[in-house]
């Protein structure tokens, strides 16, 4: 795990809240010189904590209406990231998700429709391998969707205030 000083978090948190923000933009807000910035997302994207930059979509505006998350039970064994292999090659795939309890996998799908979402389950995620049997939970409303961790909580992680 790689210590990120307050620096990093308010770039962090920049980045995360327009990740189209200029150097010049993010070195004002945050206090340091342009080139302080440069350096620390270079350093902070060769460590692997930044990722990649992205533009969030709103799928039902692009014709997208249905959200479902694929419990999913499959056969276990050395050959079990196959599984995931198959499930990363389907486009309409957007998260894949190793659990504990119940399911195997938690996989979150977007359809256009509720016949699509059939083709969907019946002739690709029916089809991977292990397969065993799926339990669908149609999302009726995403009041929260975040685009990765929340940098407060980790600033108040590191600062040792107590969790809510």
């Amino acid at each position: 795990m790689q210590a990120l000083d307050a620096v990093d978090l308010a770039i962090l948190k920049t980045l995360q809240e327009n990740a189209r923000s200029s150097y010049q933009e993010i070195a004002t807000r945050v206090g340091v010189s342009r080139v302080t910035v440069h350096e620390r997302i270079r350093k902070l994207m060769e460590s692997g904590v930044i990722e990649g930059f992205h533009a969030r979509v709103n799928a039902q505006r692009i014709g997208y209406q249905v959200t479902a998350i694929v419990g999913l039970i499959t056969i276990q064994g050395k050959e079990a990231y196959r599984t995931i292999e198959e499930l990363q090659q389907l486009t309409e795939v957007e998260e894949i998700h190793v659990v504990t309890g119940r399911y195997d996998y938690l996989v979150k799908v977007r359809a256009k429709d509720n016949e699509d979402l059939q083709r969907i389950l019946f002739n690709k995620i029916d089809q991977v391998y292990g397969f065993q049997r799926a339990e669908t939970m149609v999302v009726l409303s995403s009041p929260v969707e975040k685009c990765g961790i929340d940098l407060y909580r980790v600033i108040n992680d590191i600062q040792g205030a107590p969790q809510g």
